[in-house]
């Protein structure tokens, strides 16, 4: 049973519905491109977190993105794409290996403990390549919010970058995705951040409530706590009042 803040609730915790669905809706789009390119350097991924018959449906869409370029009017494709560089061999190789590295990751899937005896988190993002907790960088190795955020989808931008420059379309695909699989964690770790900074908020609301209600100090005693509204004069129904303004959530069991 916790306890929630009713003042903070009202005046400060203003949730953006807009910002939150969008957020949503970009990280569930930004899970098939990370997907393309993590399973190469993560094993052990959760249950729930990978999903076979989804690579399946990026295999098939990107093995039939080439064929595409037939459509394509002849006085555009020199300028926009040509198609006998588009239907280069490492596109197919790495389709190939892109199917065949999923079911190893399948299997994993299957050789891991049980989720229903509490023994693994069904959303895990898996295990990060020990290569990347090796890196020294100005005398730092490089904590799992560096890794995710930046070497991650750095190593694998450059590798597209190299592709590119040899003329291979597969290396756009690798730029392109790197920078969702970037973008997607810094996401993930935007909404943890403010999930923590929220619960912070509250704690200090409920420490400082009689502080800045009852006695009505101003904000540069009670740590920036404000209190919007006016207070009854009586100090004692001040602090009678001020126990309302919290309240025991309650969690009900299914």
């Amino acid at each position: 049973m916790a306890t929630q803040n009713l003042y903070y609730r009202t005046c400060f915790d203003r949730p953006d519905l807009f910002q939150k669905a969008l957020l949503g809706y970009f990280l569930a789009f930004s899970s098939w491109p990370r997907l393309l390119l993590e399973v190469f350097i993560r094993k052990n991924l959760g249950e729930r977190y990978f999903s076979l018959s989804t690579a399946i449906m990026l295999i098939i869409l990107l093995a039939l993105l080439p064929m595409g370029a037939i459509f394509i009017p002849e006085q555009l494709s020199d300028e926009f794409v040509s198609l006998s560089s588009f239907n280069r061999w490492t596109w197919y190789l790495y389709l190939t290996t892109f199917f065949l590295v999923c079911l190893k990751r399948q299997a994993e899937i299957k050789r891991l403990p049980s989720v229903f005896d509490f023994a693994r988190f069904t959303r895990s993002t898996g295990t990060i390549h020990p290569w990347f907790y090796s890196l020294n960088i100005g005398g730092k190795f490089a904590d799992v919010r560096t890794i995710e955020t930046w070497l991650e989808p750095g190593f694998f931008f450059l590798l597209g970058a190299i592709l590119w420059i040899l003329d291979q379309h597969i290396g756009l695909l690798f730029m392109v995705c790197s920078v969702f699989y970037a973008m997607s964690y810094r996401a993930q770790y935007y909404r943890g951040d403010h999930f923590v900074m929220d619960k912070i908020d509250e704690m200090i609301c409920n420490e400082e409530m009689v502080a800045i209600f009852v006695e009505g100090r101003n904000s540069n005693e009670t740590r920036g706590v404000p209190f919007y509204g006016r207070r009854p004069a009586d100090s004692e129904a001040r602090r009678k009042l001020v126990d309302s303004f919290m309240e025991e959530e309650i969690v009900e069991a299914m």
